[in-house]
């Protein structure tokens, strides 16, 4: 078993933390903290999340999650474009990247086996 920060989806995860925390500078600041937080809270625990289900046998619990706050971090960043706090530019490299994520994490899920019914 690979080490889960060698892995890609680690690799693109870390991308998009680094991305993130550019990006929240620009928001104002009445809501840059609450924004800022949930935002840079996601990231974290999308890399706590690959580590756990790189490290164990049923990876489907802590996969679903990740996938969870993929959307949830794509979901903010879209209304952050909306609200004008970063650009549509800057949102479509956060597209790329929770897209990326997105599909590695799918993909890792389709081919790992159900844990069985007991």
């Amino acid at each position: 078993m690979a080490m889960h920060t060698d892995l890609a989806i680690y690799k693109a995860s870390i991308d998009l933390f680094k991305l993130a925390t550019g990006l929240t500078r620009n928001i104002p600041r009445d809501l840059k903290q609450v924004i800022s937080k949930r935002v840079m809270d996601d990231c974290m625990e999308i890399l706590t999340l690959i580590g756990r289900a790189n490290s164990n046998r049923d990876k489907r619990p802590h996969l679903e999650l990740l996938l969870e706050k993929v959307h949830q971090v794509d979901l903010v960043m879209r209304l952050c474009t909306e609200s004008r706090f970063i650009s549509p530019e800057q949102q479509s490299k956060t597209i790329l990247l929770t897209s990326s994520i997105g599909k590695q994490a799918n993909a890792w899920k389709r081919s790992t086996p159900t844990a069985p019914a007991i």
